[in-house]
């Protein structure tokens, strides 16, 4: 009878503890697809946030003709080109360099990056939103009227 006391002593001791109720009731799948394998260490990968890609065409900005290029990354949108300049005057004190475009719609688009390469000007949006965090709705326009 003493025997069987100790193996249920043992076998509550035993579910209860921490480590055996995990081994109990963790599945080995999930943990082969969380753990990077041949360690112990955790996967913490984050899924890739997609790029806001927009297609539009630009018409020239007060007579001023728009950059001949494709792919612009766009750090601001406005209705209002005098909020436009605001902003273009806030993003240059952080080191950008940038240009207004307009587009037909009316709106005034802040772009700190002209490019012909779309790897180069989707690397730059990656680029602001890994070093600038207030920037973080930066997308890219793509020129339609090319």
């Amino acid at each position: 009878m003493k025997v069987f006391g100790y193996f249920i002593l043992v076998s509550v001791l035993f579910f209860s503890s921490c480590s055996g109720t995990n081994k109990l009731f963790r599945s080995s799948k999930v943990d082969a697809k969380t753990k990077v394998e041949g360690t112990s260490i955790k996967k913490t990968l984050m899924p890739a946030t997609p790029i806001k890609e927009v297609e539009e065409n630009l018409v020239p900005n007060n007579d001023k003709v728009t950059d001949s290029h494709k792919y612009f990354v766009i750090i601001g949108s406005f209705r209002s080109q005098a909020n436009a300049r605001k902003y273009q005057t806030q993003v240059e004190k952080d080191g950008f360099v940038s240009e207004i475009l307009k587009n037909e719609a009316g709106h005034y688009r802040v772009s700190v990056k002209a490019s012909d390469d779309i790897t180069e000007a989707r690397n730059e949006v990656r680029r602001i939103w890994a070093n600038y965090s207030k920037y973080s709705d930066t997308w890219m326009l793509i020129r339609k009227n090319q």
